[in-house]
């Protein structure tokens, strides 16, 4: 029970609490180094997590509208890194930055999108639906894009990457599917705020065990990593705010979801696949982007509060 409570806590808590987990990770290196291994867990349990949290009736509600299942992944996976990589290449970032931030375009949304839509209020259910669609379609849309249309230099063959990322994405769903069979049917309507805060635990991990080598490099090559993070700040936002924007015609929160999963790419996952291969300097350039990711939440929750009540009033009218 007490178990049950403390999970609970975390679930209702979650924006500070993975906020908290970043700056862990910075300021204790051994414990982001004693962490790292459980790096993966913490990347698919949150997604995992979301899958069991989905409420299947919002799903068939979106799936009814195809447009915005083809659409959506179409800009996140295809679109956006080649308007990222027309926007920035004039500036001659140093590769790593530039290569990082065409990845970060073309990853599909964070495995957690749907546990952080939750947080801000937004359509959970859309989320985890693009999540879901994007992640499944990353082997086969990320390295040729990537790789031989963009040009990013990875140590890893074209087809040898797609077959990584499809062992790893395709784990993800069979685990998700073996889940849902085990599980009771309304396990998830009676444990809600505990596997929110379990989602809400791994998050916490990830953010603190992805830091691991983010402070040396910090001490050891400032330019790099200040520029790093202010080239993923600025992508984040600039993403989610352009994502809102051209999805503005389906609502404030369809639009505000779409702007979330624009912006908080799953790098984790690629990182999933390319452990052994991963230089230095993409671990460090992925470890950074998590910055915005676990910190802008603090900042965006209580202004979607206020938006989207307003949004509701508008659609309530007046009373009395």
């Amino acid at each position: 029970m007490r178990g049950e409570l403390g999970l609970a806590w975390l679930g209702r808590h979650g924006s500070a609490v993975i906020a908290l987990g970043v700056f862990l990770g910075l300021a204790l290196p051994p414990l982001a180094a004693l962490l790292k291994p459980l790096l993966i867990p913490a990347i698919v349990g949150p997604f995992l997590i979301a899958l069991i949290r989905l409420d299947w009736q919002r799903l068939r509600h979106h799936l009814a509208r195809p447009t915005t299942t083809l659409l959506a992944p179409l800009w996140l996976l295809v679109l956006s890194p080649l308007l990222v990589d027309a926007v920035v290449r004039p500036f001659g970032l140093p590769p790593a930055i530039h290569g990082g931030l065409v990845l970060m375009a073309a990853a599909p949304p964070l495995m957690a999108s749907g546990a952080l839509a939750l947080l801000l209020g937004l359509d959970a259910a859309l989320a985890v639906l693009v999540t879901v669609v994007c992640t499944a379609l990353m082997p086969f849309t990320l390295p040729p894009i990537a790789l031989d249309l963009l040009g990013v230099r990875i140590e890893v063959a074209l087809g040898e990457l797609m077959l990584r990322l499809g062992v790893v994405v395709g784990g993800c769903f069979a685990a998700a599917i073996g889940l849902r069979r085990v599980l009771p049917p309304d396990f998830a309507r009676r444990h809600g705020e505990p596997l929110d805060g379990l989602a809400v635990l791994g998050l916490l991990l990830f953010a603190t065990a992805i830091m691991d080598g983010v402070t040396a490099m910090a001490l050891a090559r400032p330019r790099f990593v200040l520029l790093c993070a202010l080239a993923v700040f600025g992508l984040n936002l600039g993403l989610q705010v352009l994502g809102g924007a051209l999805f503005a015609w389906l609502g404030r929160r369809p639009a505000l979801t779409l702007g979330l999963c624009s912006g908080n790419a799953n790098l984790g996952l690629l990182l999933a696949a390319l452990a052994d291969r991963a230089t230095l300097e993409l671990f460090v350039f992925v470890a950074v982007a998590q910055l915005p990711i676990y910190t802008l939440p603090l900042v965006q929750r209580p202004l979607y509060r206020r938006w989207l009540a307003g949004e509701r009033a508008a659609v309530d009218g007046p009373t009395g």
